[in-house]
């Protein structure tokens, strides 16, 4: 008798832990999925991904690039830019312009700028590229 009851208190705690989710990632559109979930996390900056990946294909590995954006707040936006840089941008010394104390850092030996949503202007910069999603500036001297 116990060991019936041991059977169906397990089989009550399976029946109501199962989720419905489980039986539908079998059916799921796999190549719909994966394009939602690539974009999962650039999902607060709309077009972030796109521009982090035309920014590695014309920057070369070992270089190093700035980040800028239209907000320069680190609370305010800027450093949801910056964090996602590290992975499209792998290989490449990312440099944040601005701090957790909103304090602005210097340039370095930056020798690119990736502006996100924006068109800086720096003295020793050039655009050398533009898209919908930002510019991207090399250092001219």
């Amino acid at each position: 008798m116990k060991r019936a009851l041991g059977i169906a208190a397990v089989a009550l705690l399976a029946a109501g832990a199962f989720e419905p989710f489980y039986l539908r990632m079998f059916f799921a559109d796999r190549a719909r999925m994966n394009a939602a979930f690539t974009e999962l996390p650039y999902s607060k900056a709309p077009g972030l991904r796109r521009f982090y990946a035309d920014v590695s294909q014309r920057t070369p590995l070992g270089s190093r690039v700035a980040i800028a954006a239209q907000w320069m707040r680190w609370e305010g936006g800027y450093e949801y830019v910056y964090a996602r840089a590290m992975y499209p941008l792998a290989g490449r010394d990312v440099i944040a312009l601005v701090g957790p104390d909103d304090a602005p850092r210097p340039l370095g030996d930056a020798e690119w700028i990736a502006g996100y949503r924006s068109e800086p202007h720096v003295d020793g910069f050039t655009t050398v590229w533009r898209s919908e999603d930002g510019t991207l500036l090399r250092r001219t001297r």
